[in-house]
């Protein structure tokens, strides 16, 4: 193997450790699950890339959640089956606008504001399942050279928490803890 070759070799894994910052959750029994779902066909991008949740009560050093997501009826499903005991809240959606496979060079953050916003918040008092809220996003129009602005609206177009849950629950089934807390959830609705 070439020197070049050892050398990017290491510097992959050097980059890809510094990349995975959260913690893999192995024991699911004092979590939850968080889910969502939100309609971005009048926001900029058309490709989501990633959504995070931040624990903000308590505060702990690993405050963000990745969350799952897949596109679902006219809009992006996401879900965690790993939120702790706390209070939480949407705190970025990002993503591009694509044709194809070809996406731009510019990465859309849609950050859902403070903590004392009612967008996508949620306590989680004791394990379960937690709707964190169905919404629209929407770009406003701004100047030339100001920063984008964008309104969250309630979704009238979103599926049913049902609907959602029974797609999630696809994802979830090697997970029985949470799947189980799913079942549980559709029974009561």
């Amino acid at each position: 193997m070439s020197t070049f070759k050892r050398i990017a070799l290491v510097l992959a894994a050097v980059l890809l450790a510094a990349c995975a910052g959260t913690t893999q959750v192995t024991d699911f029994s004092d979590r939850s699950v968080g889910y969502g779902w939100v309609d971005i066909h009048d926001a900029s991008p058309n490709r989501i890339s990633s959504i995070f949740v931040q624990q903000y009560r308590p505060k702990t050093s690993e405050p963000y959640y990745p969350m799952a997501f897949e596109e679902y009826k006219g809009g992006i499903l996401f879900w965690s089956t790993a939120l702790a005991v706390g209070s939480h809240k949407l705190d970025v959606l990002r993503g591009e606008k694509c044709i194809g496979i070809l996406c731009g060079n510019t990465t859309y953050a849609y950050n859902f504001g403070q903590q004392g916003d009612e967008v996508g918040a949620v306590v989680v008092r004791s394990p379960g399942v937690y709707h964190l809220g169905s919404y629209k996003l929407r770009d406003l129009k701004t100047g030339w050279f100001e920063e984008g602005k964008f309104e969250v609206l309630p979704a009238k177009n979103a599926p049913s928490k049902r609907e959602m849950l029974e797609e999630i629950l696809k994802h979830t089934a090697d997970n029985q803890v949470m799947a189980d807390r799913i079942r549980r959830e559709l029974a009561r609705l």
